[in-house]
């Protein structure tokens, strides 16, 4: 199936019209068990003017995606074959999170990877495209819950798994960028397959990756099969 949203592979704030007094994503109290339990397309007039809405039913809340505040997700549905199909594999998720009415959407899903926005549900609730052909594997939280790093992998072409990095601060609502301070190895953008994710403090945070020389096929199996699995520890500080 093309997809015209596949040739999207940078980070994108997604902005509606200046002129809407519609949030990008509403949240409804209805009780769920009188709405349908897949995510569905309807219509709504708002002052002679037809919005579109893509419904999401939770494990304890209906969800509502303003199609009119999304011009990405509109055109990606605009250019697919079956857009009740397409809308019927999409994943909407409520990340946990105290404090924070943060919605992770999975679409335009293929061979397994799929691209990623990430939404607020309070304040003017914009939206940030954080991945492309890529799968969510992972979350960590800052310690003072102010910020969560959002961890991605994408298989290469020798069918190995990389990852990828993307913190978001929860109180300004803005992706932030990502500093090695360690060395200068670019250890993002699916480069490297990621060990373990931490938080050190809010500023910082530390990715472990296998201790090799490059990320092949062959290096990565060697390392997976010593008995002393040696990582190396790399600290990013994240800034805007």
């Amino acid at each position: 199936m093309i997809k015209k949203f596949i040739l999207i592979s940078t980070l994108l704030l997604i902005t509606g019209c200046s002129n809407s007094s519609s949030n990008v994503i509403e949240k409804l109290d209805t009780d769920l068990n009188e709405v349908n339990q897949q995510p569905t397309l309807f219509e709504q007039k708002k002052e002679e003017k037809v919005e579109q809405f893509i419904e999401f039913p939770l494990e304890d809340e209906q969800v509502l995606i303003n199609l009119e505040m999304v011009p990405i997700l509109r055109e990606y549905l605009n250019g697919v074959k079956s857009r009740n199909d397409s809308i019927n594999e999409m994943k909407l998720e409520k990340l946990p999170l105290n404090n924070h009415q943060i919605y992770l959407l999975e679409f335009s899903c293929f061979h397994d990877a799929c691209s990623y926005l990430v939404f607020n549900q309070t304040g003017e609730n914009p939206a940030y495209l954080v991945a492309d052909l890529a799968k969510s594997t992972n979350l960590f939280v800052s310690p003072d819950q102010s910020k969560v790093a959002l961890q991605f992998s994408r298989l290469n072409g020798q069918n190995m798994q990389l990852n990828h990095l993307v913190v978001i601060d929860l109180t300004n609502w803005q992706v932030l960028s990502l500093k090695n301070e360690t060395s200068d190895a670019n250890i993002l953008n699916y480069t490297w397959p990621y060990v373990t994710v931490e938080w050190i403090d809010e500023e910082k945070l530390t990715i472990s990756t296998p201790d090799i020389l490059e990320p092949t096929n062959q290096h990565i199996s060697e390392w997976y099969g010593m008995d002393t699995k040696i990582r190396f520890h790399t600290t990013l500080s994240v800034g805007n």
